[in-house]
C-alpha cells in the first residue's frame, strides 16, 4: 500500500501502459484521477470509488486547467502524476506530413509540458514532495525509421525531465522518467505483424516482448517513495534492447 492516502493523475489511463499503471496504483491505495481521450472499459468493482475519470485530449490546451480545477475542487492536493500519453504516426521522413507532425509534437510534448506545468504548481503550492514519472521510449536513444516525429518527441521528453528536475528539485518534487522498449499495447499491435515480433524478439536480449505491467511496476517504483532520491533519471524497461550490441549471427573471437 505505498499509495494510501495519495492522489494520482494518470494520462492514457484507458489502455496499455496507462491502465497497468492506473490499476496498480489503485491496488496499493491511491485515489486515481484517469484521464484520456475517452473511457471505453470499466473499472474493478473493488476500486469503483478510488477512480475519477476526466474525458480530456492531453493536447488541448484547456486541459491542463480542468485537471488542475478538479484536483483542487474534489482532493486538495496530487502526489504523483504518471505522463503515459502518447501517439505514433508511421510514414517515412520524406513523406511526414504537416498535420501529422503538429499532431504528434502536441500530444507527445506540448501537453505533457504544460500539464505537468499546472499539476507541479499545485505540488509547490501545497509543499507535497509529489512525484512525476514521464513516459519515454528506447526509441529516444535507439532511432525507429518510420518514426521521426515521434523519437523527436521522445529525445525532447528526457531532456525536459532532467530540466525539470532540477528546477523542482528546491521544492522536494522528483521528475523522472521510464524508457520502454517493445511492449504490447493498443498502439503497437497494430505494427506488431508477425515479421516484426520474429525481429523484435530475436532482438531483444531478454527474447521477450513485454505486457503493459512490467512498464507499469517501473512507473510505480519512481512514483513511490523509495525512490525518493532519484530524481532526472530515465530507467530502461526494455529487456536490454538498448544496451545490446552483439553483432548478429557473430561474435569476437
Amino acid at each position: 500500500m505505498r499509495f494510501a492516502q495519495k492522489v494520482a493523475v494518470v494520462t492514457g489511463a484507458d489502455s496499455g501502459i496507462g491502465r497497468a499503471t492506473a490499476l496498480q496504483l489503485l491496488e496499493e491505495g491511491a485515489t486515481v484521477l484517469a484521464v484520456d481521450l475517452e473511457h471505453t472499459r470499466p473499472w474493478p468493482e473493488q476500486h469503483a470509488e478510488q477512480v475519477r475519470r476526466l474525458a480530456l485530449d492531453v493536447a488541448d490546451p484547456a486541459t491542463p486547467g480542468v485537471v488542475a480545477d478538479h484536483l483542487r475542487a474534489e482532493h486538495g492536493r496530487v502526489d504523483v502524476l504518471a505522463n503515459v500519453a502518447g501517439i505514433l504516426r508511421i510514414a517515412p521522413f520524406l513523406e511526414v506530413s504537416r498535420a501529422d507532425w503538429d499532431r504528434v509534437i502536441a500530444v507527445n510534448l506540448t501537453g505533457i509540458f504544460f500539464l505537468t506545468q499546472a499539476v507541479a504548481r499545485i505540488m509547490v503550492e501545497g509543499d507535497i514532495p509529489g512525484r512525476i514519472v514521464n513516459v519515454s521510449s528506447v526509441h529516444a536513444v535507439v532511432s525507429e525509421p518510420n518514426a521521426a516525429p515521434y523519437t523527436a518527441t521522445k529525445g525532447g521528453l528526457e531532456a525536459m525531465t532532467r530540466t525539470l528536475a532540477s528546477e523542482l528539485a528546491p521544492h522536494g518534487v522528483t521528475v523522472n522518467c521510464v524508457r520502454p522498449g517493445a511492449t504490447r499495447t493498443g498502439m503497437s499491435d497494430p505494427i506488431y505483424t508477425p515479421e516484426i515480433v520474429r525481429a523484435l524478439t530475436a532482438k531483444i536480449p531478454l527474447r521477450k516482448i513485454a505486457p503493459p505491467e512490467w512498464v507499469a511496476s517501473a512507473i510505480c517504483y519512481l512514483a513511490s517513495d523509495e525512490a525518493c532520491y532519484t530524481t532526472g533519471a530515465c530507467l530502461d524497461v526494455d529487456g536490454g534492447y538498448s544496451m545490446d550490441g552483439a553483432l548478429p549471427g557473430a561474435a569476437y573471437s
